[in-house]
């Protein structure tokens, strides 16, 4: 077994955390400000992740039944995530070619990749002009939406829906869309789905903020002159 570096969010820090005082999920998600299907889904994550329950339902007692920690979600609570050695072979969210991104780097007038017509993304770290870069998107930091509306994201990009994938016995929902060149997995639950009618060809508009793109090392840098 080797130590990894788990890759959890603050929020799945905080739902632990929550659980282990309201001894309830949706209480818990509640207090997070998250949905019960999303709190479900963090939690089958971090299972995946760790190799194990982070979290169990109990029956009974005093406040009839309700969720508590496990010992493994104990310890990830206490002793941090890089403290507990990943059982399971994959990251919690692990990076796939379609949301690998590359494209020649402009600081004017503000930090951007542009990868490609019709798709330009701002990001929050910086590089030499017109240098060659590769950037990768979280699946899971993406927000879908049906039409714009303001918000902190500095990337709102047209895009549409080519595929929906429905995980077995889970809330999990991997969405394939088309961004312009780029094809890109979404990750979200059911209950986005069923409420925004997501689907085939549906056309949704996604919401991603620049520091959620991750400048990551490529094989061979170049520099030319980035087109917009």
């Amino acid at each position: 077994m080797t130590r990894r570096a788990s890759r959890v969010s603050d929020v799945d820090l905080a739902l632990l955390r929550a659980i282990g005082r309201e001894k309830s999920v949706v209480a818990a998600g509640r207090r997070v400000g998250v949905s019960h299907d999303v709190a479900v889904y963090r939690l089958r994550r971090l299972a995946r992740a760790f190799g194990g329950p982070v979290a169990t339902g109990v029956r009974g007692g005093p406040g009839h039944g309700g969720t508590t920690l496990t010992p493994l979600g104990d310890r990830v609570l206490r002793e941090g995530f890089d403290a507990v050695e990943l059982v399971a072979a994959r990251p919690v969210a692990p990076v796939v070619r379609p949301n690998l991104l590359t494209g020649a780097f402009s600081a004017v007038p503000s930090p951007r990749v542009f990868v490609g017509p019709g798709l330009t993304l701002r990001v929050a770290f910086r590089a030499e002009e017109g240098e060659r870069v590769a950037v990768v998107v979280d699946p899971e930091s993406v927000l879908v939406g049906r039409r714009r509306f303001p918000s902190s994201a500095r990337n709102t990009l047209a895009a549409v829906v080519e595929k929906v994938v429905r995980a077995r016995g889970a809330p999990d929902v991997t969405l394939w869309v088309r961004a312009g060149p780029a094809r890109l997995r979404v990750a979200v639950t059911d209950e986005p789905v069923r409420e925004l009618g997501l689907r085939a060809g549906a056309r949704v508009v996604l919401f991603l903020k620049a520091t959620a793109i991750r400048r990551v090392a490529t094989p061979r840098a170049s520099r030319g002159r980035p087109r917009p």
